[in-house]
């Protein structure tokens, strides 16, 4: 009778594979081998383990593709964001000048000085009022500003 196996002690022997090749595939398999001077074993490990360690490599790599691809992707985003940010700058600064335009400068000239910088005190005041804490630009921007006082 033969001796039972010992369930608990892994196995010397590793697992057996098998596998099917055509026969052109094969003729190549064997033309390596006689190159090398290996068995098609050796060279089928070698293979298999080569293949292993190249999905590995790029199983570790797709994250941080996709992570480039993304942060590129906010690049982008960025650069059109500033791109808006820079044409309302301009339309503002136009509006800007208008308003010089049609208040300031068709006012009556003895007006002129005292109405702009009433209406300047009251968008300094607008502005302090409405501005958000902890905004340090434009709470250095008012602070060089001279404060009115008029009410």
């Amino acid at each position: 009778m033969p001796r039972p196996k010992k369930t608990d002690q892994p196995s010397s022997r590793t697992p057996l594979l098998n596998t099917r090749l055509s026969a052109g595939d094969y003729v190549k398999l064997e033309k390596v081998c006689r190159l090398e001077g290996k068995s098609k074993t050796e060279v089928l490990r070698k293979a298999v383990l080569k293949y292993l360690d190249s999905y590995d490599q790029d199983a570790e790599t797709a994250p941080r593709d996709r992570l480039a691809e993304t942060l590129q992707a906010m690049d982008v985003q960025r650069k059109k964001d500033i791109e808006r940010l820079a044409k309302l700058i301009v339309r503002a600064t136009l509006d800007i000048g208008i308003v010089n335009q049609v208040f300031y400068k068709r006012a009556a000239k003895d007006d002129r000085d005292k109405l702009w910088d009433a209406a300047r005190t009251a968008a300094l005041e607008r502005l302090r009022f409405k501005r958000k804490d902890g905004d340090d630009e434009v709470t250095g921007v008012l602070r060089d500003v001279p404060h009115s006082s008029e009410g």
